[in-house]
């Protein structure tokens, strides 16, 4: 993977020449927002909703890109060609990061230079079978982010994962200090009952999969709702439990919490979707 292509600011390279400074405030501070983009059968999935989101999230923290969609589409385009010819499948990576003050002091946020990387990797989907069995974690949610804006601020979802392992699941959803479901680390979640699709509304990404559940919903005359949702409700009342994310799309839940879900046919045709 070291040997795959990889962008830094104007030039092209390979994935073992991207650096980040210890001084950027990238690194510091998190002043930072990412991407990632899908490529299935070697053609780019939802490209166009992962870009405006990256833009939208730069704009939201106030960071400079210096590209515009067309500029970010064609440069994620040589890096496929560029690609091993093998690499059907891969995962596209965005990241800027705020850059180094060039006065030092680390509040001196307008003389930053902003560093744009991309790279190329291989693809790799949840896990073998695209089925998780989840754990609600102890851990919250954090409030204090704005989190449709792509971010770097991972501790919470890592404490989180942390517990999921200690449990022997393989990952956790977090609820917020309401007690509503909001997401997980790297994915959203949603929930089916009686023929209804419902996910979490607030404090979570607004991922691109889910929306294209939505739109699946939208098309077929399922309803689909962004509700409030406590944990109970995917315990007691869910007919199935479902995770999205670009490395899986549509995941079954097939355990949340000791609850055992039941295959279907409502999940399994959303799944077919992708």
């Amino acid at each position: 993977m070291l040997d795959f292509p990889a962008y830094h600011n104007g030039s092209f390279c390979k994935v073992r020449d991207l650096q980040v400074s210890i001084l950027d405030l990238g690194f510091i501070h998190s002043d930072a927002t990412y991407d990632v983009i899908a490529i299935k059968d070697g053609e780019f999935v939802n490209l166009e909703a992962h870009l405006n989101r990256f833009i939208r999230s730069c704009e939201g923290w106030r960071i400079p890109l210096g590209y515009t969609a067309k500029d970010l589409e064609a440069i994620l385009k040589v890096l496929h060609v560029k690609a091993p010819l093998d690499q059907k499948d891969c995962l596209v990576w965005i990241a800027v990061t705020r850059g180094i003050p060039s006065s030092g002091n680390p509040r001196d946020l307008v003389s930053c230079t902003p560093n744009f990387y991309a790279y190329i990797k291989p693809y790799f989907g949840f896990n073998k079978s695209n089925t998780a069995n989840v754990c609600l974690a102890k851990q919250k949610r954090n409030e204090a982010i704005d989190q449709t804006m792509k971010n770097f601020a991972w501790n919470d979802l890592t404490l989180a994962q942390w517990e999921a392992i200690d449990r022997h699941y393989d990952t956790a959803i977090l609820t917020d200090r309401r007690g509503y479901v909001t997401e997980g680390p790297g994915f959203n979640v949603g929930m089916i009952q009686g023929g209804v699709v419902y996910a979490p509304k607030f404090n979570r990404l607004q991922g691109t999969v889910m929306d294209k559940v939505k739109e699946y919903c939208d098309q077929n005359g399922i309803t689909f709702k962004y509700t409030d949702l406590k944990p109970e409700s995917f315990i007691h009342y869910a007919d199935a439990m479902f995770l999205t994310s670009t490395a899986g799309n549509v995941i079954e839940v097939e355990m949340f919490e000791g609850r055992v879900y039941m295959p279907n046919d409502l999940l399994k045709c959303i799944q077919s979707y992708f």
